[in-house]
């Protein structure tokens, strides 16, 4: 089993050096030798191994032969014991407590070889095993390289009777080592020792004891452990802390008498500790006990454990001082003859130390039972003197004479003032018992709910009807009259004096079923509308749907008024498939479109003149409700409700009653039923009985045979703006400060809502808006009639009112005002040490205006009523500059100076300033002087247009926004004059041009027309013309002038115009057109205005498109064609009479005349050659290339023209002052055309002028 190998370096893992079979392994024998030694090297490695051997042979012999006994020989090579590993202990000796539960041995495998598994036993051996310890036969496995085991030996204690035994000892030893050897000490002694864990050993069992004082001992137990089998002893004895000896407990002395002793077998003993109970209440004192000077009757002796000292706490709860109620509920019966009381008696007790004072007090408090109705109240104040435990309080109970239940007040202590003693049970219920207890009457039977259609129809009142949608239901008593079993009922209700008029109502709605047929549970209707109410014995069909589920609860009350007892009726449901106005559609939401109208009522209206009637229709659905307003609407749960701030919110809507609107008219009226309703009606439609004035008042608005609401209401054009909020917007220009063509803009909220009993606040509503515009002439000085407001949020109050406005010689603004102050007292201009009694600061009253913030004004005071009680005073403010345009925001600010009540009015006043009052005024006024007075306008309107589209149309869209344009160099001019459109109603009146004539001013001179200052426009020479035209005439075309210069006007009137044949057409308008290229030959700095003269006539008198000639006018004419014809500067000249052609202009001849200006854009310069084709249809540049052979001639033709212009010149002014006589003649003859002017049998709305200057508006 041995390996050899050969001789190498590395050895390991082989048993011996091999012998090869060759010449290496010869023995050679010398001559005599007998013996020679074979010698085989074993190799000495560190590995442990088992006996092994090899063989040695023999061979080949050479000079001899091989013996038959040996010729072989077997070599073992023994175990060596260096290498074997060795096991033995790691201690010889072990010593371990009997409480330890098991001692922890260690087992060593040493050797140079532990590649290989190693196996030792171990055993115990000695001492009775079972009783001390367990015994052990255990084998050690180590695995290859493991030296060192270990393995645990379980120690017995003798815990459930511990004997104190003394030291002990058991041997362990190795055996059967496999793999290895024994080595020492293969024997190991364990000692086991209690001495200390089973040695007597007593402790208190808790840290803390407590104790009253009034016991008068406090127990602590201590407690022995260890073997108890032995008597032994321990001294208990006390160590003072805050509580003191003798006058708190008795001391247990550290002596002999304190001795606790323990018998054999006893755990526990009481240490007890004697207390002194006292009078007087204490706080919670401590002391310690402590063991100490253990002692047994063992040989080993006693110990103490580690809890040797207990904290003792001594309380004194039954000492301290308590006030209370001595009971918690007080029963007193009320006292039956009025002028008479009943007393109820509380005692308040004190228990515990009553050697100090106490004060607490007492009062009632209401519960049900009200002060001074049902009893007297009582608060006071109750004084606990020295050794005083109870006081009695004294509450007077009141005969009320009211019949009612049980009724019960409170009575309440307050802590201890004197923080003495702790107040508990500091409340207690007094019950008052009346007498005569609440009258619990009650119908004979559940109440019926029921459409109001049916009310009358008791016959179908069966469990399975169902109320139609849209019609208010009724809840029907068992003493109602119209209940089916009332023939029964009746005589009961009489004999338990049931008035059923006092019946209390309340309603329960659910919506409807799912599709799945589960119901919703029901919910008190527990608000009220604005004009229903969910109390009454109708329910309005706005709280209910189609499918709805709606009951009915009804409270009896008896003849004397007393409320009895509440039944519930049985639960209908509302009808889908019947209704009064169901929708095109079931199960759809959403709303129908609505309409609304605002119109003038003129002043011809019998009940509303003057006013716009505001006119809305909607239809109606079953459940609908329909809210409108000129203000946004939401937050519908209080937008409905009764609340007062619908009213502040929505002065101009259907939410307000009759008696709550702040205008003049409202949809709601104090009429509970349409003339249209007269006829027939539903059952009880207009019952008020049943559903209530307010309700009535509203549904007025509804024709339910239509299912449709009207709502009609008229407003003033101030409570359209101020309290409906609209706004009024220019269309064109203003006639004057009074009066205004404007377009007023309404804005309307329209919402269609429904009641749903799961939605938020209780309403679904579907939202519409619209705006409301009516364009037309008013007087604007109705706007100033409700004056202008301070801020709401300014402490004092007061008005403005615009009186008049204007702008005076030196150009400057002038506004006269009045305030009315809605105060004691007034506004002042200024406050000084001077005139008013006031502080030393100066202040004063002024106007400002952000739009011009350089502009600066002097403000007066001009009179003011000798009276403190809200005065009306006059103001007026001058500006200190002249600007052109003064429209935008004024701020007056005036100072409010108040007085007391009783001061009279003196000079100067005596008052005190306050901060100013700021008014807002908006003004809109231009400085610009109208060419053209009102009289001589005829009620027409001039524009000027560039797009012939707008002036080919009808007018009805308006020019507002294109009559005020610029005109750039080659642009059409189209004029056009038509008659006021509110004037010109069934187009009553033919409009004709006569005459257009054409100027500019010399040195920035603005023409008019006024013939009472002899200012005559355009119509005649003015040394304030720089240059005038007759650019057209009617009745002599001849007369006209065609160009300036060499710039031809191409104008045209609308009659020789066959593209203008549409706005001929137009009986009440009439145009013309020119081009604008000549004007612009006038350098930058000159005006050009436009004058025209037409005649205005009725359809009965008119000779339309044909001038009417005559010799006066000829004359006239031909007197102007050289004038008109020829440019040049005029000579200054005086007319001492009126031009002919004026004194015809007028109301009487029905001629007018207008003025406009013409406004060109000298930054743009266009030609028109560059943008229109020539009739030949060639562009202007081949037209040039084509014609340059011709320019020299062209250039000859214009040098000739220039010298006859100047002899034309040189011709006419010889003409002139020959003829200076003669001109003014013709001036005064004219032309009489004298044509039948229009009387309207119609008032006239105003009477207004429509020009491009006149802008000014307030």
């Amino acid at each position: 089993s041995a390996t050899g190998t050969i001789p190498t370096t590395v050895l390991s893992y082989s048993d011996y050096l091999s012998r090869p079979e060759d010449h290496s392994s010869i023995l050679r024998f010398a001559e005599g030798e007998r013996e020679k030694m074979c010698r085989v090297v074993i190799i000495d490695d560190s590995l442990y191994e088992e006996v092994e051997s090899f063989n040695v042979i023999l061979t080949l012999p050479v000079g001899g032969r091989l013996g038959m006994h040996y010729p072989t020989t077997k070599v073992s090579i023994l175990k060596d014991i260096d290498d074997a590993p060795v096991f033995y202990f790691g201690e010889v000796q072990y010593h371990v407590d009997e409480s330890d539960g098991y001692v922890e041995v260690k087992v060593w495998r040493t050797g140079t070889d532990l590649s290989k598994t190693g196996t030792v036993t171990v055993r115990s051996r000695k001492v009775e095993p079972g009783i001390d310890y367990v015994g052990i036969s255990h084998n050690l496995d180590f695995a290859p390289g493991v030296s060192m085991q270990t393995f645990k030996v379980t120690i017995l204690d003798d815990m459930g009777q511990p004997e104190l035994e003394g030291a002990e000892s058991f041997e362990l030893v190795l055996q059967m080592p496999v793999n290895g050897i024994l080595g020492e000490p293969g024997k190991a002694t364990v000692f086991i020792n209690d001495s200390q864990s089973d040695l007597p050993k007593v402790r208190f069992r808790e840290p803390v004891y407590s104790g009253e004082e009034s016991d008068g001992q406090i127990t602590a137990t201590v407690y022995r452990s260890g073997d108890i089998w032995h008597k032994s002893s321990v001294r208990c004895y006390s160590r003072q802390g805050t509580a003191q000896v003798a006058s708190d407990f008795e001391e247990r002395p550290n002596t002999d008498a304190s001795i606790i002793t323990f018998s054999p077998g006893e755990v526990e003993k009481p240490c007890i500790l004697s207390l002194v109970d006292d009078a007087l209440y204490e706080e919670v004192e401590e002391l310690r006990l402590v063991l100490g000077t253990p002692k047994s009757s063992s040989q080993f002796g006693a110990s103490v454990g580690s809890l040797n000292e207990a904290l003792l706490q001594i309380k004194d709860t039954a000492d301290k001082p308590i006030i209370r109620f001595a009971e918690t509920k007080f029963n007193i019966n009320e006292p039956k003859e009025t002028g008479t009381v009943a007393t109820v008696k509380i005692p308040v007790v004190r228990v515990g130390d009553t050697s100090k004072v106490s004060v607490v007090r007492v009062h009632t408090k209401d519960g049900s039972a009200i002060s001074g109705m049902d009893y007297y109240p009582v608060s006071q104040d109750i004084k606990f003197k020295q050794g005083e435990k109870q006081h009695v309080v004294e509450v007077e109970v009141l005969p009320d004479g009211v019949r009612e239940m049980r009724e019960a007040f409170t009575v309440h202590l307050k802590p201890d003032e004197n923080m003495v003693a702790e107040t508990q049970v500091t409340k207690a219920i007094v019950y008052i018992e009346e007498s005569n207890s609440m009258a619990d009457v009650t119908f004979p039977s559940l109440p019926h709910v029921m459409s109001l259609f049916h009310y009358d129809d008791v016959a179908r009142t069966a469990d399975n009807f169902h109320p139609p949608a849209g019609y208010p239901v009724i809840c029907v008593t068992a003493c109602n009259t119209k209940y089916p079993d009332y023939d029964k009922t009746g005589p009961i209700c009489v004999s338990e004096h049931i008035n059923n008029t006092l019946t209390r109502y309340r309603w329960l709605i659910s919506a409807p079923a799912g599709p799945d047929g589960v119901t919703s549970p029901m919910r008190e209707v527990d608000f009220d509308t604005f004009f229903t109410s969910s109390k009454m014995i109708t329910l309005d069909s706005i709280y209910f749907q189609a499918g709805s589920r709606v009951q009915c609860a009804a409270r009896a009350v008896n003849s004397n008024g007393e409320e009895g007892l509440e039944l519930n009726s049985p639960i209908v449901t509302i009808s889908q498939e019947e209704g009064v106005c169901q929708p095109h559609k079931m199960g759809t939401v959403g709303a129908e479109p609505f309409s609304a109208k605002l119109r003038y009522t003129g002043a011809d209206d019998p009940k509303h003149p003057n006013l716009i009637k505001v006119t809305i229709t909607m239809p109606h659905i079953d459940g609908m409700l329909p809210v409108i307003s000129t203000r946004p609407l939401m937050n519908f749960d209080l937008t409905l409700s009764p609340d007062g701030t619908r009213v502040g919110n929505h002065r101009c809507s259907n939410l307000l009653d009759f008696n709550e609107v702040t205008t003049g008219h409202s949809f709601i009226t104090a009429s509970t039923r349409s003339p249209e309703s007269m006829g027939e009606s539903a059952p009880y439609q207009f019952s008020s009985s049943l559903r209530g004035n307010s309700t009535l008042r509203f549904y007025r608005n509804l024709n339910l045979e239509a299912c449709l609401w009207e709502f009609i209401s008229y407003y003033h054009m101030s409570e359209l703006l101020t309290d409906c909020g609209g706004t009024v917007g220019t269309d064109g220009q203003v006639l004057n400060l009074v009066q205004s063509y404007v377009t007023l803009r309404v804005p309307l909220y329209v919402s269609y809502v429904f009641h749903s009993p799961l939605g938020t606040g209780g309403w679904q509503h579907f939202d519409l808006q619209s705006e409301l515009r009516l364009t037309f002439v008013y007087d604007t000085a109705i706007l100033w009639q409700e004056g202008i407001g301070s801020s709401p949020q300014a402490e004092l109050q007061g008005s403005l009112y615009p009186t008049s406005m204007r702008i005076n010689e030196q150009g400057r603004l002038v506004v006269n005002f009045r305030t009315k102050a809605r105060f004691r007292g007034l506004f002042v201009e200024t406050h000084s040490s001077g005139k008013i009694k006031t502080t030393a600061i100066s202040m004063s009253s002024m106007v400002m205006s952000v739009d011009h913030p350089g502009l600066t004004f002097n403000l007066t005071l001009v009179r003011t009523e000798p009276t403190y009680n809200q005065p009306v005073q006059q103001w007026t403010f001058l500006s200190d500059f002249a600007i052109r345009d003064y429209s935008g925001t004024y701020t007056v600010n005036l100072i409010p100076c108040t007085t007391s009540q009783n001061m009279e009015y003196t000079v100067p006043p005596v008052c005190n300033p306050r901060e100013y009052l700021a008014f807002d005024l908006n003004i809109r006024f231009q400085q610009v002087s109208d060419p053209v007075a009102v009289e001589f306008s005829l009620n027409t309107q001039m524009f000027l247009l560039s797009k012939k589209n707008l002036w080919l149309s009808d007018g009805s869209m308006g020019f507002e926004q294109e009559s005020d344009v610029t005109f750039s160099e080659g642009d059409t001019i189209y004029g056009r004059v038509m008659v006021d459109p509110v004037q010109n109603l069934g187009d009553s009146f033919f409009c004709s041009i006569e005459k257009v004539f054409l100027c500019t001013g010399a040195d920035g001179y603005v023409p008019k027309y006024n013939p009472t200052k002899f200012e005559f426009g355009c119509l005649a020479d003015s040394p304030s013309l720089l240059y005038r035209f007759k650019i057209l005439d009617k009745a002599q075309p001849e007369t006209q002038a065609r160009v300036f210069g060499d710039v031809s006007f191409n104008a045209v009137l609308a009659v020789d115009d066959p593209s203008a044949v549409s706005l001929v057409r137009n009986s009440g308008s009439d145009g013309f057109s020119l081009d604008s290229t000549a004007m612009f030959q006038v350098a930058a700095g000159h005006e050009w205005y436009i004058h025209t003269i037409y005649t205005l006539r009725s359809k009965k008198n008119t000779n339309r498109g044909i001038g009417r000639r005559s010799l006066e006018y000829h004359s006239f004419v031909s007197t102007l064609t050289s004038l008109g014809t020829k440019s040049h500067r005029r000579k200054r000249s005086a007319h001492d009479k009126i031009p002919a052609i004026a004194e015809d202009i007028g109301i009487d001849n029905s001629r007018g005349t207008n003025i406009m200006h013409i406004a060109l854009d000298r930054t743009k310069r266009r030609s028109r050659a560059s943008d229109e084709l020539f009739p030949g249809g060639r562009e202007v540049g081949e037209l040039n290339t084509d014609d340059q052979e011709e320019s020299l001639v062209s250039i000859v033709g214009v040098l000739v023209g220039l010298l006859l212009t100047v002899l034309i010149i040189v011709t006419i002014a010889l003409v002139l002052k020959s003829r200076q006589k003669d001109g003014k003649e013709v001036w005064s003859e004219g032309v009489q055309e004298v044509v039948k002017g229009s009387v309207s049998t119609e008032p006239m709305l105003v009477v207004r002028m429509q020009d491009c200057h006149n802008s000014s508006e307030v």
